[in-house]
């Protein structure tokens, strides 16, 4: 069920929300809304273990050898852009 909420803030803030939500094809309410979920979710504890969606993604992109280190795959890309120091 929606609930109607009024807001008050500065108009150039408000100016600029209408145009977001303009160049996204939604409503000031439906961006708000989308807003905050997306801040619930950063709230919500994210232990050790959390994995963000652009990590995730990647996972599995590289498989390193048998005694790789992520330090050898960075040394070794880094060798293989800039090439020796001098």
């Amino acid at each position: 069920m929606n609930t109607k909420l009024t807001l008050s803030m500065d108009e150039s803030v408000i100016e600029r929300a209408k145009q977001a939500a303009r160049a996204r094809n939604t409503s000031v309410s439906a961006m708000l809304a989308g807003l905050v979920r997306g801040l619930d979710a950063l709230d919500h504890s994210r232990g050790a273990d959390f994995i963000g969606p652009l990590t995730r993604a990647a996972t599995g992109l590289v498989e390193l050898g048998p005694g790789s280190a992520d330090a050898d795959l960075l040394g070794d890309a880094l060798w293989e852009r800039y090439g020796g120091a001098g």
